[in-house]
C-alpha cells in the first residue's frame, strides 16, 4: 500500500509508530467491518453501490489533494473519517460486485 508513513500522520504507541497513517489505517477497518455487514446485507445493487463507493471516495481525494497541493492543512481526525467513509464505500461495492459476477455467473 503507497502509504507515506509520516510520523506526525501516523498513531504511536508506546514509542512505536504504525505502519500506515491515519487515513490508510481507517480505511483498511473501514474494508475490514463493512465488508462483513454488507455480505449479510447489501445495501444497493451493483450501479447504485458504484456511484456510492465514489460518493464515499470523495471526500477522501479533496481532502488528501487540497492538503497535497498546499491549499490547506488537515489533520489526523478528518483524514480518519474521510478513510473510514471510503473504505466502507468501498466495501459494498465490492461485495455487490461479487453478487453481481455470482449471479451472471450463475444464471
Amino acid at each position: 500500500m503507497p502509504c507515506h508513513r509520516k510520523p506526525e500522520r501516523s498513531l504511536i504507541v508506546k514509542g512505536r509508530q504504525f505502519p500506515v497513517c491515519f487515513r490508510c489505517m481507517f480505511l483498511l477497518i473501514g474494508l475490514l467491518l463493512s465488508g462483513p455487514l454488507a455480505i449479510y446485507g447489501p445495501l444497493w445493487p451493483l450501479l447504485p453501490s458504484l456511484v456510492a463507493a465514489v460518493a464515499a471516495c470523495l471526500p477522501l481525494l479533496v481532502d488528501g489533494f487540497t492538503q497535497k497541493w498546499k491549499l490547506r492543512s488537515s489533520n489526523n481526525f478528518l483524514r480518519s473519517l474521510t478513510g473510514l467513509a471510503a473504505g466502507a464505500g468501498l466495501a459494498q461495492f465490492a461485495v455487490a460486485a461479487a453478487n453481481a459476477g455470482v449471479r451472471f455467473i450463475l444464471y
